[in-house]
């Protein structure tokens, strides 16, 4: 493997960032030196709990440091969401990283003030004359980056309320003069319906994530032209929607998924979201917590509950082998670095390994690239 994590063994045309690209039927992403590249990450990389870092002092970059090698050793090539990148911009060695900027989260708390009724019906905000203006100014912020190699992408927003179901109705119930009101009046004049649809739903949907990411992702590449675009982390029912891949698929380069509640990846499904959004697939989240952590497993959090950390381990075996079997998947991101409220970490709060579950790591991640080789099966 290269500098980047990228597989030597086939190469095409360097862009000098990471890019996407299908290649004898399997699509890859492609390091900024022109290698074929699967992202094998970690999410929440952060040390101690400590999520926002204002200080970069010397004692966190020895521990950025530190932790890079602990986590090359462990065969990942990838920081993924919430990690620090503060701290790891600035480390003695890098490693690919993402970036996630809470577009509609930071809307919506400016479009309180002149529409109050924001909180009250868990959908986003699209179709307001003053959403694209905001987007624009919110990613200049990708300024700072633009020119930096080992920048993988941008998360534009993390598991936003995309649910078919009901859809029109939560948008007519706004007030009257609410742009997003409107927005689904207008469309539902347009198919002289009165009273919505489960096909009408669907077709909504659609032009909800459609809108969003267009907006988003015309404000991302006005200002960082140079990196991939990677979506909003879809996650739950919204999954079982075909809209909000083809919806996403005209502007993402990416479609990230936060996928749970399935021991075993559904090769199927996972194809039939990427030919639905014309891209690949990244998993950005899935993870399984065990009862022998003494840490509470029980209806928290999304992931699997398992007895021991061994059977985390198999687990991590398991769903990964069969990720690497879809010529749709570029890569997989853990939730996450370290146990918190739950089992989710590679490490416990004090700090040390779950060896059995790292050892599994090791072991699959640095032959991923050899798995997908066919003429090696």
């Amino acid at each position: 493997m290269n500098t980047y994590g990228g597989w030597k063994k086939i190469r095409t045309k360097p862009t000098g960032f990471f890019h996407t690209q299908k290649i004898e039927n399997r699509w890859w992403i492609i390091d900024p030196h022109g290698y074929v590249f699967l992202s094998v990450g970690l999410n929440s990389v952060y040390p101690n709990g400590q999520k926002d870092i204002s200080n970069l002092s010397n004692q966190n970059l020895a521990w950025g440091t530190d932790t890079v090698k602990h986590l090359k050793n462990l065969g990942f090539n990838t920081l993924g969401c919430w990690s620090v990148d503060k701290i790891f911009r600035k480390t003695t060695i890098r490693m690919p990283y993402c970036l996630r900027w809470n577009f509609m989260s930071n809307y919506r708390k400016i479009r309180k003030t002149k529409y109050p009724a924001t909180d009250q019906f868990n959908v986003i905000y699209p179709f307001d004359p003053e959403y694209q203006d905001f987007c624009n100014k919110h990613a200049k912020q990708t300024l700072l980056t633009r020119d930096d190699p080992w920048l993988l992408g941008h998360f534009s927003d993390n598991e936003l309320p995309f649910q078919e179901k009901g859809i029109v109705s939560k948008y007519l119930n706004h007030p009257p003069d609410d742009p997003n009101h409107l927005e689904a009046k207008r469309f539902m004049e347009n198919r002289n319906n009165r009273k919505p649809t489960r096909e009408d739903d669907r077709d909504f949907q659609k032009l909800v994530v459609e809108t969003h990411y267009r907006k988003v992702s015309k404000a991302l590449k006005k200002h960082d032209p140079n990196h991939m675009y990677l979506g909003t982390r879809f996650h739950g029912m919204a999954l079982h929607s075909p809209g909000i891949f083809e919806g996403a698929g005209k502007y993402a380069d990416i479609i990230s998924v936060n996928y749970y509640h399935r021991w075993t990846p559904e090769d199927e499904r996972l194809t039939r979201w990427s030919k639905l959004a014309s891209k690949p697939i990244l998993i950005t989240e899935w993870y399984a917590m065990a009862e022998d952590s003494g840490l509470p497993t029980q209806k928290f959090g999304a992931g699997f509950s398992v007895k021991t950390q061994g059977d985390r381990a198999k687990f991590y075996q398991h769903f990964t082998l069969g990720l690497l079997q879809n010529k749709s998947i570029v890569g997989w991101h853990w939730f996450k670095y370290q146990d918190g409220q739950n089992n989710a970490g590679i490490i416990n709060q004090k700090d040390e390994p779950y060896e059995k579950l790292e050892a599994s790591m090791k072991q699959i991640n640095p032959q991923v690239y050899y798995l997908t080789d066919r003429k090696k099966r």
